[in-house]
Protein backbone atom coordinates (compact mmCIF):
# COMPACT_ATOMS: atom_id res chain seq x y z
CA UNK A 1 0.00 0.00 0.00
CA UNK A 2 2.46 2.41 0.83
CA UNK A 3 3.29 4.79 3.27
CA UNK A 4 1.08 7.55 2.26
CA UNK A 5 -1.93 4.56 1.78
CA UNK A 6 -1.70 3.53 5.00
CA UNK A 7 -1.84 6.97 6.58
CA UNK A 8 -4.99 7.39 4.07
CA UNK A 9 -6.14 4.43 5.87
CA UNK A 10 -5.77 4.97 9.04
CA UNK A 11 -7.45 8.71 8.77
CA UNK A 12 -10.40 6.36 7.71
CA UNK A 13 -10.40 4.25 10.46
CA UNK A 14 -10.46 7.27 12.49
CA UNK A 15 -13.44 9.13 10.77
CA UNK A 16 -15.35 6.04 10.99
CA UNK A 17 -15.41 5.92 14.66
CA UNK A 18 -17.28 9.17 14.47
CA UNK A 19 -20.03 7.01 11.56
CA UNK A 20 -18.01 8.32 8.41
CA UNK A 21 -16.64 5.38 5.94
CA UNK A 22 -13.19 4.40 5.84
CA UNK A 23 -11.17 5.17 2.89
CA UNK A 24 -8.65 3.51 2.19
CA UNK A 25 -6.49 4.03 -0.53
CA UNK A 26 -6.86 0.08 -2.43
CA UNK A 27 -10.56 -0.04 -1.52
CA UNK A 28 -13.10 -1.73 -3.63
CA UNK A 29 -16.58 0.12 -5.15
CA UNK A 30 -18.51 -0.39 -2.97
CA UNK A 31 -22.64 0.06 -3.41
CA UNK A 32 -25.60 -0.30 -1.07
CA UNK A 33 -28.91 -0.76 -1.73
CA UNK A 34 -31.97 0.28 0.15
CA UNK A 35 -35.59 -1.01 -0.22
CA UNK A 36 -38.30 -0.01 1.36
CA UNK A 37 -41.09 -1.61 3.38
CA UNK A 38 -45.09 -2.15 3.00
CA UNK A 39 -47.43 0.62 1.96
CA UNK A 40 -44.19 2.54 1.48
CA UNK A 41 -42.31 3.74 -1.08
CA UNK A 42 -38.45 5.15 -1.80
CA UNK A 43 -39.09 8.40 -0.37
CA UNK A 44 -39.09 6.75 3.34
CA UNK A 45 -35.52 6.83 3.42
CA UNK A 46 -35.24 10.46 2.48
CA UNK A 47 -38.45 11.58 4.82
CA UNK A 48 -36.19 9.73 7.80
CA UNK A 49 -32.91 11.46 6.79
CA UNK A 50 -30.94 8.98 6.02
CA UNK A 51 -30.14 9.88 2.72
CA UNK A 52 -29.41 13.14 4.03
CA UNK A 53 -27.07 11.41 6.55
CA UNK A 54 -25.36 9.36 3.50
CA UNK A 55 -24.59 12.04 1.23
CA UNK A 56 -22.67 13.87 4.01
CA UNK A 57 -20.60 10.78 4.67
CA UNK A 58 -19.63 10.60 0.73
CA UNK A 59 -21.97 8.94 -0.53
CA UNK A 60 -23.93 9.33 -3.74
CA UNK A 61 -27.06 8.66 -5.82
CA UNK A 62 -26.56 5.94 -7.77
CA UNK A 63 -30.16 5.50 -9.72
CA UNK A 64 -33.56 4.76 -8.71
CA UNK A 65 -34.65 0.49 -9.61
CA UNK A 66 -38.11 1.04 -10.20
CA UNK A 67 -41.20 -1.77 -11.18
CA UNK A 68 -43.40 0.05 -13.93
CA UNK A 69 -47.15 -0.50 -13.25
CA UNK A 70 -47.20 -3.38 -16.12
CA UNK A 71 -44.46 -5.22 -14.29
CA UNK A 72 -41.64 -3.99 -16.47
CA UNK A 73 -38.35 -3.15 -14.80
CA UNK A 74 -36.63 0.34 -15.31
CA UNK A 75 -33.10 1.06 -14.24
CA UNK A 76 -32.70 4.90 -13.78
CA UNK A 77 -28.68 4.40 -12.81
CA UNK A 78 -26.25 7.92 -12.77
CA UNK A 79 -22.74 7.67 -13.68
CA UNK A 80 -20.81 4.06 -11.98
CA UNK A 81 -17.47 6.21 -11.42
CA UNK A 82 -17.94 7.25 -7.41
CA UNK A 83 -16.51 5.09 -4.49
CA UNK A 84 -19.54 4.78 -2.84
CA UNK A 85 -23.11 4.99 -4.40
CA UNK A 86 -26.59 3.81 -3.17
CA UNK A 87 -29.32 2.84 -5.01
CA UNK A 88 -32.97 3.51 -3.95
CA UNK A 89 -35.52 0.67 -4.85
CA UNK A 90 -39.46 1.05 -5.69
CA UNK A 91 -40.90 -2.24 -5.03
CA UNK A 92 -44.59 -2.97 -5.51
CA UNK A 93 -45.01 -3.39 -1.59
CA UNK A 94 -48.25 -4.48 -1.47
CA UNK A 95 -47.28 -7.84 -3.64
CA UNK A 96 -46.63 -11.08 -2.34
CA UNK A 97 -43.07 -11.10 -1.20
CA UNK A 98 -42.64 -13.74 -4.33
CA UNK A 99 -43.54 -11.43 -6.69
CA UNK A 100 -40.90 -8.54 -5.38
CA UNK A 101 -37.96 -11.18 -4.83
CA UNK A 102 -38.36 -12.26 -8.43
CA UNK A 103 -39.01 -8.01 -9.43
CA UNK A 104 -35.62 -7.49 -6.81
CA UNK A 105 -33.71 -10.35 -9.13
CA UNK A 106 -34.87 -8.46 -13.14
CA UNK A 107 -33.60 -5.40 -11.34
CA UNK A 108 -29.76 -6.73 -9.78
CA UNK A 109 -29.02 -9.56 -12.37
CA UNK A 110 -27.33 -6.70 -14.71
CA UNK A 111 -25.46 -5.15 -11.72
CA UNK A 112 -22.44 -8.16 -11.48
CA UNK A 113 -22.00 -7.48 -15.71
CA UNK A 114 -22.42 -3.41 -15.80
CA UNK A 115 -19.86 -3.43 -12.53
CA UNK A 116 -18.46 -5.95 -11.84
CA UNK A 117 -16.22 -4.72 -9.24
CA UNK A 118 -18.37 -3.04 -7.35
CA UNK A 119 -19.12 -4.33 -3.63
CA UNK A 120 -22.98 -4.80 -3.20
CA UNK A 121 -24.83 -4.74 0.02
CA UNK A 122 -28.08 -4.19 1.21
CA UNK A 123 -30.70 -2.68 3.79
CA UNK A 124 -34.33 -3.70 4.17
CA UNK A 125 -37.01 -1.93 5.95
CA UNK A 126 -40.03 -3.63 7.72
CA UNK A 127 -41.17 -6.38 4.78
CA UNK A 128 -38.55 -4.99 2.69
CA UNK A 129 -35.56 -6.99 4.66
CA UNK A 130 -37.66 -9.79 4.13
CA UNK A 131 -38.00 -9.31 0.31
CA UNK A 132 -34.17 -9.11 -0.09
CA UNK A 133 -33.80 -12.39 2.03
CA UNK A 134 -36.20 -14.19 -0.56
CA UNK A 135 -34.36 -12.70 -3.52
CA UNK A 136 -31.14 -13.77 -1.39
CA UNK A 137 -32.45 -17.44 -0.97
CA UNK A 138 -34.17 -18.17 -4.32
CA UNK A 139 -31.21 -16.77 -6.32
CA UNK A 140 -27.67 -17.27 -4.32
CA UNK A 141 -25.77 -15.53 -7.57
CA UNK A 142 -27.89 -12.24 -6.98
CA UNK A 143 -23.95 -10.63 -5.78
CA UNK A 144 -25.21 -9.21 -2.28
CA UNK A 145 -22.19 -9.56 0.07
CA UNK A 146 -24.47 -8.58 3.31
CA UNK A 147 -27.59 -7.89 4.22
CA UNK A 148 -29.24 -5.38 6.92
CA UNK A 149 -32.76 -5.74 8.27
CA UNK A 150 -34.43 -3.10 9.96
CA UNK A 151 -37.90 -3.79 12.03
CA UNK A 152 -38.38 -6.47 9.87
CA UNK A 153 -41.14 -9.25 10.39
CA UNK A 154 -38.15 -12.25 10.13
CA UNK A 155 -40.53 -14.48 11.90
CA UNK A 156 -43.60 -13.07 11.33
CA UNK A 157 -46.16 -10.91 12.71
CA UNK A 158 -49.51 -11.20 14.33
CA UNK A 159 -50.74 -7.94 12.59
CA UNK A 160 -50.23 -9.31 9.33
CA UNK A 161 -52.06 -12.56 10.93
CA UNK A 162 -55.02 -10.46 11.94
CA UNK A 163 -55.33 -8.13 8.58
CA UNK A 164 -55.15 -11.63 6.39
CA UNK A 165 -58.30 -12.58 8.96
CA UNK A 166 -60.42 -9.57 7.97
CA UNK A 167 -59.20 -9.81 4.60
CA UNK A 168 -61.00 -13.42 4.39
CA UNK A 169 -63.93 -12.06 6.05
CA UNK A 170 -67.11 -10.64 5.59
CA UNK A 171 -65.47 -7.22 6.31
CA UNK A 172 -63.82 -7.68 3.06
CA UNK A 173 -66.29 -6.18 1.02
CA UNK A 174 -67.09 -2.80 2.66
CA UNK A 175 -63.14 -2.01 3.26
CA UNK A 176 -62.68 -0.37 -0.16
CA UNK A 177 -65.43 1.99 0.89
CA UNK A 178 -63.83 2.72 3.85
CA UNK A 179 -60.36 3.72 1.97
CA UNK A 180 -59.28 0.27 3.39
CA UNK A 181 -58.70 -1.18 0.23
CA UNK A 182 -55.18 -2.50 0.72
CA UNK A 183 -56.86 -5.21 3.31
CA UNK A 184 -57.94 -6.96 0.17
CA UNK A 185 -54.79 -6.30 -2.50
CA UNK A 186 -52.74 -7.58 0.59
CA UNK A 187 -54.11 -10.78 1.50
CA UNK A 188 -51.67 -12.91 0.02
CA UNK A 189 -48.70 -10.91 1.21
CA UNK A 190 -50.48 -10.95 4.68
CA UNK A 191 -50.09 -14.53 4.77
CA UNK A 192 -46.74 -14.59 3.44
CA UNK A 193 -46.23 -13.10 6.81
CA UNK A 194 -47.93 -14.85 9.30
CA UNK A 195 -45.82 -15.83 12.44
CA UNK A 196 -43.48 -19.06 11.18
CA UNK A 197 -45.18 -21.94 11.96
CA UNK A 198 -44.76 -25.69 10.29
CA UNK A 199 -46.11 -25.62 6.77
CA UNK A 200 -46.28 -22.24 6.41
CA UNK A 201 -44.43 -19.42 4.25
CA UNK A 202 -41.50 -18.50 6.59
CA UNK A 203 -41.16 -21.62 8.15
CA UNK A 204 -40.17 -22.81 4.74
CA UNK A 205 -38.12 -19.38 4.22
CA UNK A 206 -36.50 -19.43 7.46
CA UNK A 207 -35.27 -23.33 7.17
CA UNK A 208 -33.99 -23.02 3.61
CA UNK A 209 -30.50 -22.39 2.80
CA UNK A 210 -28.99 -18.76 2.71
CA UNK A 211 -25.88 -18.01 0.44
CA UNK A 212 -22.61 -17.07 2.05
CA UNK A 213 -23.34 -13.49 2.63
CA UNK A 214 -23.10 -11.17 5.90
CA UNK A 215 -26.70 -10.75 7.97
CA UNK A 216 -27.24 -8.45 10.76
CA UNK A 217 -30.77 -7.52 12.03
CA UNK A 218 -30.97 -3.92 13.42
CA UNK A 219 -34.13 -4.09 15.81
CA UNK A 220 -36.41 -2.08 17.66
CA UNK A 221 -37.23 -2.97 21.12
CA UNK A 222 -39.69 -1.99 23.78
CA UNK A 223 -38.22 0.74 26.07
CA UNK A 224 -41.68 1.16 28.06
CA UNK A 225 -44.71 1.36 26.34
CA UNK A 226 -43.75 4.62 23.98
CA UNK A 227 -40.80 2.81 22.54
CA UNK A 228 -43.01 -0.55 21.46
CA UNK A 229 -42.81 -1.36 18.06
CA UNK A 230 -46.52 -1.96 17.47
CA UNK A 231 -46.18 -4.02 14.50
CA UNK A 232 -43.37 -6.53 14.70
CA UNK A 233 -41.96 -7.68 17.71
CA UNK A 234 -38.21 -7.67 19.11
CA UNK A 235 -37.68 -10.94 19.18
CA UNK A 236 -39.51 -12.05 15.34
CA UNK A 237 -36.72 -9.25 14.12
CA UNK A 238 -34.30 -11.11 15.39
CA UNK A 239 -32.36 -12.45 12.61
CA UNK A 240 -29.95 -14.46 15.41
CA UNK A 241 -33.37 -17.09 15.71
CA UNK A 242 -33.96 -17.86 12.48
CA UNK A 243 -33.01 -21.30 11.98
CA UNK A 244 -31.06 -21.33 8.89
CA UNK A 245 -28.80 -18.14 10.06
CA UNK A 246 -27.79 -19.51 13.57
CA UNK A 247 -24.70 -18.43 13.72
CA UNK A 248 -24.01 -16.73 10.86
CA UNK A 249 -26.46 -13.34 11.84
CA UNK A 250 -25.60 -10.77 14.31
CA UNK A 251 -28.73 -8.55 15.96
CA UNK A 252 -28.09 -4.68 16.89
CA UNK A 253 -30.83 -3.10 19.14
CA UNK A 254 -31.40 0.75 17.85
CA UNK A 255 -34.26 3.01 18.44
CA UNK A 256 -38.31 2.87 19.25
CA UNK A 257 -41.34 2.27 17.31
CA UNK A 258 -41.18 1.41 13.31
CA UNK A 259 -40.54 3.84 11.17
CA UNK A 260 -36.71 4.50 9.87
CA UNK A 261 -34.37 6.57 11.96
CA UNK A 262 -31.56 8.61 10.55
CA UNK A 263 -29.26 6.89 13.11
CA UNK A 264 -30.15 3.83 11.52
CA UNK A 265 -27.83 5.34 8.91
CA UNK A 266 -25.01 5.50 11.17
CA UNK A 267 -25.32 1.91 12.12
CA UNK A 268 -25.59 0.65 8.14
CA UNK A 269 -21.98 2.83 7.63
CA UNK A 270 -20.71 1.45 10.47
CA UNK A 271 -21.33 -2.54 9.68
CA UNK A 272 -20.68 -2.39 6.25
CA UNK A 273 -17.54 -0.62 7.19
CA UNK A 274 -16.41 -3.42 9.27
CA UNK A 275 -17.82 -6.50 7.03
CA UNK A 276 -14.88 -4.82 4.58
CA UNK A 277 -12.15 -4.69 7.04
CA UNK A 278 -13.20 -8.39 8.01
CA UNK A 279 -13.50 -9.65 4.28
CA UNK A 280 -16.76 -10.20 2.43
CA UNK A 281 -17.57 -13.83 1.64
Amino acid sequence: MGRRGFLLCLIGWVLWFGAAFPTCANSQPVGLLLVHGYASGPDSWSQSGILDFLEAQGWHFGGLLQAGPGGEVQRRLTADHQDRLYYLVDLPSEAPLSAQADILQVMLSPFSRQQPHRLLFAAGHSAGGLALRLAMVRYPKLGIQGLITIATPNRGTDTAKLAHFLAQSPMAMVTPMLGLGTLNRSQNLYAELEPEQPGNFLFWLNHAPHPQAHYLAIIRESGGLTGIDPIVSAESQDLTRVTALRGRAERMVSGTGHALETRDAQHMLGIVARWLADGHE
